[in-house]
């Protein structure tokens, strides 16, 4: 809805003299004046009363022009601005570098096409992404708080409808405009766009001759976290949103690597993608959402609870049945059943990580008595050489003196026993050292056999885990089909 001429005329003069982008709580007393004075009413009380209407209006619109929402109270001599906070629970500094934030992600709108990749998809790069979340992690805000206010100034901004999806992927901000289904020609494949599937298999070959899960698994729990959050989403919006989520997902994982020339096939393509990982991708999100349940979280606890194999009956006695959790040996699953099976499970593998860490120290014990063996047994030899060294001495001072009737040379006799006590103190050495490889060989003994147990331990936990793992893999399995049901 267009604006009254009288407003669009103040909007103008406002800018013609305000300093550019200018912060609302730094309209001044003095600013305020200057645009009495130049409307030629700030000394004529009666003018100022039938324009004040106009005047509030136009304040808040020029305010408006920056994506800041005011409120406005003004008199003949004052003008007082209320800024309401981009978010509410912000603080006037973090909301004043949010501003700074909204000055950027203007200029990029202003020049939206320079970002387009695709008619329907804005990637706003790495450096400005990293540039926009500095200032929160500089303030010690959580990269949730982040990405959560930086949607608030985007979605304005880039004008963000609902059905839209903005996305914090790769490093970059992806914005996602909602574009229905493509029309195609009658007997053409709706699935992919009208794209012949034989081309989408060959263009699939050609660029992931090894399969794209990899790719995808590696930013899902991201899009899991930010889109599809089990502690906040509700059912309705889930089943509405989830088609789009995971396509704007693979759209931005396609972009990266397929050909400007085939950028024209990305919807069928995309089509085709999701069909083969579909179920992957829901069994991954189904186990997401298991996860919030292991955690008693309360919305997540909400939100299976939906499905149910109960009746409703509304006023005019429709019966609409729901949707069960049903396995594939047709055992059904409520939240009670499934929290039970999660919390042994749970249970089963914190004790074989216990097991693990336990494996882990015996082996870590028995790779240093292997090495303290090493060095005993280097240390034996040494000491054996240092003795036999000794005795060589000791043999050849006896032969001196047998040759030369040196037997009562005071120096002499000195000497020997000097030779005779180093070998004594080197032989109590050794002994100690044979003691000491005794001790060691015993207790790596022991150590051998405490592996062997704590190995076997591990085995039977294993064993017994594997019951609970094929139950918990056939819930999250039942439980990913139930999903997909509107």
């Amino acid at each position: 809805m267009s604006k009254p001429k009288a407003v669009i005329e103040i909007v103008d003069l406002l800018n013609s003299y305000l300093p550019s982008n200018l912060y609302a709580l730094d309209f001044s007393t003095s600013h305020y004046m200057s645009l009495l004075d130049k409307l030629k009413i700030s000394k004529d009380e009666k003018v100022f009363e039938l324009k004040k209407g106009t005047l509030i209006e136009g304040i808040i619109e020029y305010f408006n022009l920056t994506f800041q929402t005011v409120s406005v109270d003004i008199s003949l001599h004052n003008c007082s601005i209320t800024k309401h906070f981009t978010d509410d629970t912000s603080s006037e500094i973090l909301d004043r570098m949010l501003f700074k934030h909204s000055k950027l992600l203007i200029d990029i709108s202003q020049q939206n096409e320079a970002y387009r990749t695709l008619p329907y998809l804005l990637s706003i790069p790495e450096e400005t992404r990293d540039l926009l979340v500095k200032g929160f992690i500089d303030k010690n805000e959580s990269m949730e708080k982040a990405r959560k206010v930086l949607r608030l100034q985007i979605q304005p901004i880039f004008n963000v409808s609902e059905r839209d999806i903005t996305f914090f992927l790769r490093g970059r901000i992806w914005i996602r405009y909602y574009t229905p289904p493509k029309k195609v020609l009658e007997g053409e494949d709706k699935r992919f766009a009208g794209e012949s599937q034989e081309e989408l298999a060959a263009m699939y070959k050609l660029y992931f001759p090894n399969g794209i899960w990899k790719d995808i698994e590696s930013i899902l729990s991201e899009v899991l976290e930010e889109k599809l959050n089990f502690t906040i989403i509700d059912n309705a919006t889930f089943t509405k949103t989830f088609i789009p989520v995971f396509r704007g997902m693979i759209e931005i994982l396609l972009i990266d690597v397929m050909n400007p020339n085939d950028r024209n096939k990305i919807e069928g393509f995309t089509g085709y993608i999701l069909r083969i990982y579909f179920d992957k991708i829901l069994l991954y999100t189904a186990k997401n959402l298991l996860l919030f349940i292991e955690k008693r979280d309360k919305n997540a606890e909400i939100f299976i609870k939906t499905f149910s194999d109960d009746t409703l009956i509304d006023r005019s006695g429709k019966k609409t049945k729901k949707h069960a959790i049903v396995d594939e040996k047709e055992q059904t699953w409520n939240y009670v059943t499934i929290l039970s099976i999660l919390m042994q499970y749970k249970q089963a593998k914190l004790r074989i990580i216990s097991q693990n860490n336990i494996l882990s120290t015996v082996k870590e014990q028995l790779h240093q008595s292997d090495q303290n063996l090493k060095v005993e047994t280097d240390n034996q030899k040494v000491q054996e050489e240092k003795i036999d060294k000794i005795i060589k001495k000791i043999a050849d001072g006896e032969l001196m003196n047998f040759k030369s009737d040196k037997g009562s040379d005071p120096a002499h006799l000195k000497r020997q026993e000097d030779l005779i006590a180093m070998k004594r103190s080197e032989e109590n050495e050794l002994y100690l050292i044979k003691n000491r490889i005794t001790n060691i060989t015993i207790e790596l003994g022991r150590q051998r056999k405490k592996l062997k147990h704590e190995t076997e331990a591990k085995n039977i936990l294993n064993e017994q885990i594997e019951p609970l793992k094929e139950i918990y893999e056939r819930i999250a399995k039942a439980l990913a089909l139930v999903l997909t049901k509107r």
